[in-house]
């Protein structure tokens, strides 16, 4: 769900915006997007908190009412409602601790009510395969701009699907190659391994770095 650009606001919630802005461009040293984003933050905060609360008063924001239960539901709410993402929401949560932090140095409240609401863990995405393209230009890059063992690696990882750290820490002795076959022997945890068959290209480019890698 797309957020409103410029939600409206109750006079107490636009002062407190007007108040937040003044200190913000007079007193600290941001650039005009990192204020707008700040406000913007906040804005869009102000409003559900007016929208959200029970008793509807009218002009009824202040920091004074704002409780760490009402950010958490806030944070809830970007999360189900907006369906916004892990990054945009911790975005909004700094924002308001940002603020918090400010009014509570102001004195304008006795606490924090943002110091105990936590960020929301990052989503782990999945690695993406690179396609046809996406590889044959890799190699060519590296083929151009790089030598015989940074080639030897990147194909290497293409061809067997080696990890980083199994090929750095690869051995000759983890690699036996024929004239028509080859394996790589990579250890693992707790002694375990696995031997990956090396197709022909994969044969080649690390005869071509290491010709005595290949056995009678």
């Amino acid at each position: 769900m797309k957020r409103t650009a410029h939600p409206p606001l109750s006079h107490a919630g636009l002062e407190a915006l007007a108040l937040y802005e003044h200190w913000l461009r007079e007193r600290e040293d941001l650039t005009p997007a990192s204020i707008r984003n700040y406000l913007s933050d906040l804005r869009h905060f102000i409003a559900w908190y007016e929208t959200e609360r029970e008793a509807h008063i009218p002009d009824c924001f202040t920091p004074q009412g704002i409780t760490t239960p009402a950010l958490t539901r806030y944070r809830t709410y970007l999360q189900t409602v907006q369906r916004q993402k892990p990054a945009s929401v911790n975005r909004s949560l700094i924002s308001l601790k940002r603020y918090f932090g400010w009014v509570t140095q102001q004195h304008l409240i006795p606490y924090d009510p943002s110091a105990a609401v936590k960020l929301v863990g990052q989503e782990e995405s999945a690695p993406r395969h690179l396609d046809d393209r996406e590889e044959q230009a890799l190699v060519a890059t590296v083929t151009e701009t790089g030598n015989v063992r940074d080639r030897a690696i990147i194909i290497l990882m293409l061809h067997t699907g080696l990890r980083v750290q199994e090929v750095c820490s690869l051995t000759r002795h983890q690699v036996k190659l024929g004239k028509r076959s080859g394996t790589i022997t990579v250890h693992g945890k707790h002694n375990k391994y696995r031997e990956i068959p090396s197709n022909a290209t994969a044969r080649a480019v690390l005869l071509a770095y290491d010709p005595s890698l290949q056995k009678p």
